[in-house]
């Protein structure tokens, strides 16, 4: 265990009133490291017919385009560190007609970073071992066969695969929903049935994302389907909160020297309750004190065993007020960014609220900044991101947020909107 500190961020039991905020405006703030750094915000990829050749993996269910998507979200928060993404991912600052050059940079020349392409699926392997100076800042190890663990922002780089096993959840906090462990061979077998009454989650243990390792069983169907899906891999079963009244991501900054800062929190949306579909955000919304001894229990616990970095932590609040914690994140969230982008916001809003998530237009991306400027300029609409291959499907697809003023209600009738003007919900892969 690290030796205590004197933060009062980090006192679980006297828990400050209100937590300090995180005072950082992009990633290398949250992640110093020496000589720059490079961040990677992508999962690891294979070649065609390559096996994991080294100790760590990730699960996913979609294909290496959709990974490519996801990086595209972090290009301008970037700061010191060097992002790297393949070739297709929209630099906003110039691979735009000239007036949105200027309006990207002008907003956001001194968050964004300098920015590194590569080519194919794994080209990124030899963008890092072409810089062996710079540590990597990732949301999961990658297979040390192709970069290296001393080349990871932590000296214990499989401390994240830790850290994200859902397995693993009660090293950190007891405050979680009910659930027992089962091998790929017991879970297969349904040895294991006559414990559990539907519903319940059926979810992998190992690294996941997007709800991928996830799967909420209401009937035999569904179960059937979950023994499919993870046929092979450990899984836990948990019981299903159906009280619950709030699904919570609530976001931390841990610095290596344990002081924990809030980032900022949103209520998660869920497709068919089980495919994550963005974030509800509210600038102004602090959570209650309830999830933040938690929240704070949680980080401490990570920060004990070697952890610093940003996490989103998800946790369900149920009809009766407790507080469960559902699934760790110790890695940048895909709505990471929007915290980020308060002061850009606070020019048009007063008070900012926003719906966050993936969205596709059929055409190339200075079509889309056009048909859609005027929204863009009220900051109505607010792409961070944007992806188009033009060898694929003709389609641009950014991340974005709708944004309305102190008015929630309003997003919904937004998307409506922009649904009319072809810009839809979604990231169609």
């Amino acid at each position: 265990m690290r030796p205590a500190v004197s933060d009062p961020g980090l006192a679980v039991a006297g828990l400050v009133d209100e937590w300090v905020p995180f005072a950082g405006r992009t990633l290398a703030d949250a992640y110093p490291t020496a000589a720059g750094g490079f961040h990677l915000p992508r999962y690891p990829c294979y070649r065609a017919g390559e096996s994991l050749a080294g100790d760590f993996g990730y699960f996913y269910l979609r294909g290496p385009r959709y990974l490519s998507c996801q990086a595209a979200r972090f290009l301008l928060v970037g700061g010191s560190l060097t992002t790297l993404v393949d070739e297709h991912s929209v630099d906003l600052r110039s691979d735009l007609p000239g007036y949105w050059n200027g309006f990207y940079r002008e907003h956001f020349a001194d968050q964004a970073g300098e920015l590194i392409r590569y080519r194919g699926n794994c080209g990124y392997r030899e963008a890092v071992l072409g810089a062996p100076h710079r540590r990597v800042v990732a949301p999961h190890p990658f297979d040390s066969a192709y970069i290296p663990a001393d080349r990871y922002y932590l000296d214990r780089p499989g401390l994240i695969v830790q850290l994200n096993d859902k397995g693993r959840m009660r090293d950190l906090t007891l405050r979680v929903a009910p659930f027992r462990c089962y091998e790929p061979q017991a879970f297969r077998a349904g040895v294991w049935r006559s414990r559990w009454r539907l519903p319940f989650v059926v979810k992998l243990t190992e690294a996941s994302g997007g709800g991928d390792g996830v799967r909420i069983c209401r009937t035999e169907t569904d179960l059937h389907e979950a023994q499919e899906r993870f046929a092979g891999r450990r899984v836990k079963v948990e019981r299903y909160l159906a009280d619950a009244r709030n699904n919570y991501n609530v976001q931390l900054a841990v610095a290596p020297g344990g002081e924990i800062r809030y980032l900022g929190g949103s209520s998660q949306r869920l497709d068919d309750q089980t495919r994550y579909g963005g974030n509800l955000i509210d600038l102004e919304w602090r959570p209650g004190p309830e999830v933040r001894r938690v929240c704070q229990e949680i980080a401490r616990a990570a920060w004990d065993l070697g952890w610093h970095g940003l996490c989103g932590l998800d946790l369900i609040e149920t009809g009766d007020g407790e507080i469960y914690f559902i699934d760790p994140n110790f890695r940048v969230n895909g709505s990471t960014p929007f915290f980020f982008l308060g002061d850009y916001l606070a020019t048009h809003h007063r008070h900012p609220q926003m719906l966050t998530g993936y969205f596709c237009y059929p055409g190339r991306p200075e079509e889309l900044f056009q048909r859609f400027s005027r929204e863009i300029e009220r900051k109505i609409l607010a792409p961070v991101g944007a992806h188009f291959d033009p060898t694929e499907d003709g389609i641009t697809r950014i991340y974005a947020a709708l944004v309305s003023d102190g008015d929630a209600e309003r997003l919904p009738a937004l998307q409506d909107l922009f649904e009319k003007k072809s810009l839809m919900p979604g990231i169609g892969l």
